[in-house]
């Protein structure tokens, strides 16, 4: 088997390969990793070509041979891989820390550029395989998806859930595997509970109260630091920020052409210090818009994501730009209901990356329309959820909890809970519509429908970290990672 590996710069991604080719003769025949981990894949596996990660993004490729007759970007190709380009000028965003510099001739040309590699690479290498960590969420990777997935290539993708760690083997990003269908079909015919803990316990949690069901990764956006802490956090940014020698982004500013495209570290500062103030002018822009919830009224309540993330782009399609939600459900809404809109606490978070994600033109335009209302973000969510006709979102983690605690949801993109009891997947005005008169309607969520859900998922699944940034909210080594990621390949990628 011909495996190209797109993966996070986990080593322990190397580790899995090297069981792989012992158990299953999976032969690394290109491996898309970062600097940290390309020497560790070349001296395990020298045969294979190893593209730096960083390189990739800013056009750098390692050289493959040409083939006798190339592919050419055409009217057919094109317009073949139209839904990707959608989804891969979107992704760009996060390719622009100035959130202003990349415009749309030179992200089309990039976008152009990536989709000629990888489908005269992919002609030439005859993967049989492609491995990626996760939804691919980088652009090169994503292009490469794109084309394995329009050109029948086998495509698997770990896919984390975030109840205790859990994670299951798929495929397509639209598309929920088959082997969980049904393992969910036996899961509704048999009541058995008790083999289920991690599925259990976030079944309470998630029916109890708001504070105690934050996933670690919000709280540790929430939580209020003390003098000596956010020192400590700032002298460990400091530290990284002296040690790292290249970073991401891709686009240098407005100035610079594409191929000036080195990102000094004085640059990185300007960047971060421009960005915090922006974050500061849409967090106070937001406020000013926002109103308390009126409770008692007949609302849809709409949970934003923080962007840029994998969670809209890729997974989200379309509704990556979150206005087309928005705009839907305030133009075929019942008469008399609201829209509720609630902003995700983690875009104004001065570690990550929110000014790249939004603006404050898309407050103001949300606000504007007739039946929709910004609502304070100290709101608690559970109360949203709990006293709303249906809840709303593309496919974050409070579609799931809406559910949980029996309120229908309206999920506009591919989230991987899509298939549970009480998901309503909405693609277009049909869809909205026949949703929309089921709710009203009287339409009940089934709890032990939902809890069957989540016990198949937990049948499935494996506690897993794919990322190192993913390690804080687990509790086994390392070893275990290795041994839980190689079962699930070993297990289930022939069932994808």
């Amino acid at each position: 088997m011909r495996v190209i590996y797109a993966t996070s710069d986990l080593e322990a991604w190397v580790e899995v390969a090297k069981n792989m080719h012992l158990k299953k003769e999976w032969e690394p025949i290109y491996w898309v990793t970062t600097p940290k981990n390309g020497l560790v894949v070349q001296n395990a596996f020298p045969l294979a070509i190893c593209q730096d990660y960083i390189d990739a993004v800013r056009g750098k490729y390692t050289p493959i041979a040409k083939a006798e007759s190339p592919m050419v970007l055409d009217e057919t190709v094109l317009t073949h891989y139209a839904f990707h380009e959608k989804t891969a000028l979107k992704m760009m965003d996060r390719m622009d820390p100035t959130a202003y510099a990349f415009n749309l001739s030179e992200r089309t040309d990039l976008y152009y550029e990536f989709l000629a590699y990888w489908l005269n690479a992919v002609a030439i290498l005859k993967p049989d395989v492609v491995l990626f960590s996760e939804s691919p969420h980088g652009l090169f990777q994503y292009i490469l998806y794109a084309v394995c997935m329009e050109n029948d290539i086998k495509v698997l993708r770990f896919t984390p859930t975030h109840i205790g760690g859990l994670t299951f083997l798929s495929s397509s990003i639209k598309e929920t595997p088959f082997y969980l269908q049904d393992v969910y079909e036996e899961r509704l015919n048999n009541s058995d509970k008790a083999m289920f803990p991690l599925s259990n316990a976030y079944l309470e949690k998630n029916r109890g109260d708001y504070q105690t069901a934050l996933p670690y990764y919000m709280k540790a956006i929430t939580k209020k630091h003390g003098i000596k802490e956010r020192c400590e956090l700032y002298w460990g940014k400091a530290q990284r920020f002296v040690g790292n020698p290249t970073f991401t982004a891709y686009k240098r500013g407005s100035c610079y052409s594409l191929s000036n495209n080195h990102i000094s570290k004085l640059d990185l500062l300007s960047y971060k210090i421009k960005g915090y103030f922006v974050k500061k002018k849409l967090q106070k822009t937001y406020n000013a818009l926002a109103v308390l919830a009126d409770l008692t009224q007949p609302y849809i309540y709409v949970a934003l994501h923080y962007q840029p993330e994998k969670t809209t782009s890729p997974e989200g399609g379309v509704f990556v730009d979150q206005w087309l939600m928005i705009t839907m459900l305030s133009s075929l809404a019942p008469k008399g209901w609201k829209i509720y809109v609630k902003e995700h606490v983690s875009q104004f978070a001065e570690k990550l990356y929110g000014e790249q994600g939004r603006t404050m033109d898309f407050y103001t335009k949300v606000s504007a329309l007739d039946n929709v209302q910004l609502i304070k973000s100290d709101t608690s969510s559970f109360d949203l959820i709990d006293n709303a006709k249906a809840v709303a979102t593309v496919t974050g983690t409070v579609g799931l909890e809406a559910v949980i605690r029996g309120k229908s949801l309206l999920s506009f993109g591919y989230a991987w809970y899509e298939r549970c009891q009480g998901v309503m997947g909405i693609k277009n005005r049909n869809e909205l519509v026949e949703a929309l008169e089921l709710i009203e309607n009287g339409y009940k969520v089934q709890s032990q429908q939902v809890d069957a859900f989540l016990y198949a998922i937990e049948q499935v699944s494996s506690p897993t970290y794919l990322n190192p940034g993913n390690k804080a909210g687990v509790t086994f080594d390392e070893a275990t990672n290795i041994a839980n990621l190689t079962a699930c390949l070993l297990k289930y990628a022939s069932k994808v």
